[in-house]
């Protein structure tokens, strides 16, 4: 394995830069050679692209959304409509997201169910999942389709619903507890991991909703967690445990290749903490993934280019991309706009803020607030370009 760069970023009153960056190309065939473009130049035009682009905004207040505090609720593609959680249960363990078959994670009676609703707005929507103890909801790229999971001990399926037809598809290794599903990026199959048990270890399935059975994507024997992006039906980009941590692994069906060292505690619960306030992990052009390490108590970037991990804000703990580079990203006093490459920082707000998903048609990003212990405010930024003076 090639030996990873570690850039840590800072946030000071000018430019946050990192080091080691590429000098951007020039185009040639003028007759006179154009003036070369330095790497300290090419970081400032970044930076001032970044500040041109997120500094300057409006925001409004949207709404409000039950919290039950076991999951955030997930917004949809297009920033209309969210899924959230509701219960009459008093407390809800974080293993009933692994499909833990204990009374205490999946109790015998009461109900734990998705709603639907649109952003704006307070009132309750329509219940989307039918089963008794549900979870885990996830949006499709396209808005078409959701999955999520539904315990039933001691055992878990993943659901896959059609929002266009209406029409769900039971996937899932049968007899096993799956749980952690999340789209493939064409929208056609489902990742998802599937063990004997919450405790692991875990295997990464493909299965789309005309599959009659999922298809293996990892190696049996490793605990394998979080499948984020696909490459060519062949590997994934995953986390697996590795003794007491966990670490950013490239695994298929023959083996895998860790990318970084250890970026967290591996110990259930204590690994759900790992994407628990990142609403989208995935850049849109695939090449990174954000995450929350809690040996570090922040939020870091792995580029998949160069091989490089950079740690952002200290004690930042939730955060969605907005762009390729930019991320907004959360501690629990200050939201700010992060660029994930030169490391540059806008602060946007202060106070505890979930970036909860950004639509980059309109530039708006849904922002998730607390207003009491079991309800979400929710706002809405739009970014406007700075006028240059």
């Amino acid at each position: 394995m090639r030996m990873l760069s570690l850039v840590l970023t800072s946030r000071t009153s000018g430019l946050v830069m990192a080091f080691f960056l590429p000098a951007l190309a020039i185009l040639s065939g003028c007759q006179t050679p154009p003036k070369s473009t330095t790497p300290l130049e090419a970081i400032r035009a970044e930076n001032e692209d970044h500040i041109r682009r997120f500094s300057d905004f409006s925001f409004q207040k949207l709404g409000s959304v039950e919290n039950t505090g076991l999951q955030i609720p997930v917004v949809s593609p297009d920033g209309t409509q969210l899924l959230y959680l509701r219960s009459d249960a008093a407390a809800l363990p974080p293993l009933t997201l692994l499909g833990s078959g204990d009374p205490k994670d999946t109790p015998e009676t009461g109900r734990l169910s998705i709603w639907r609703r649109p952003v704006t707005g307070s009132g309750p929507g329509r219940e989307l999942s039918p089963h008794r103890w549900s979870h885990s909801p996830t949006w499709s790229h396209s808005g078409t389709a959701v999955v999520y999971v539904t315990n039933t001990p001691p055992s878990s399926a993943i659901i896959h619903t059609d929002l266009v037809s209406g029409r769900q598809t039971v996937l899932g290794v049968t007899g096993m507890v799956n749980c952690l599903p999340r789209f493939t990026p064409d929208d056609r199959a489902v990742l998802f991991c599937a063990g004997t048990d919450s405790k692991g270890p875990f295997r990464i399935y493909r299965q789309s909703p005309t599959d009659k059975n999922p298809v293996p994507v990892t190696l049996p024997g490793i605990d394998a967690l979080f499948p984020l992006t696909i490459d060519d039906g062949k590997g994934v980009i995953c986390a697996r445990t590795d003794g007491e941590r966990i670490r950013w692994t490239d695994a298929h069906r023959n083996g895998f290749r860790d990318l970084t060292g250890p970026c967290g505690y591996a110990t259930r619960p204590a690994m759900l903490q790992t994407l628990a306030g990142i609403a989208e992990p995935v850049a849109p052009d695939r090449a990174s993934i954000a995450f929350y390490d809690a040996l570090q108590n922040r939020v870091c970037v792995y580029h998949r280019a160069g091989n490089i991990l950079r740690a952002h804000h200290s004690d930042s703990i939730s955060a969605c991309w907005l762009t390729n580079k930019a991320l907004a990203m959360a501690t629990g006093e200050w939201l700010f706009v992060v660029n994930t490459a030169t490391g540059m920082s806008l602060q946007i707000f202060n106070g505890e803020w979930i970036p909860a998903r950004y639509v980059p048609g309109s530039r708006k990003l849904i922002l998730l607030g607390r207003e009491t212990s079991q309800r979400f405010s929710i706002m809405e930024i739009r970014f406007t370009d700075r006028k240059a003076k």
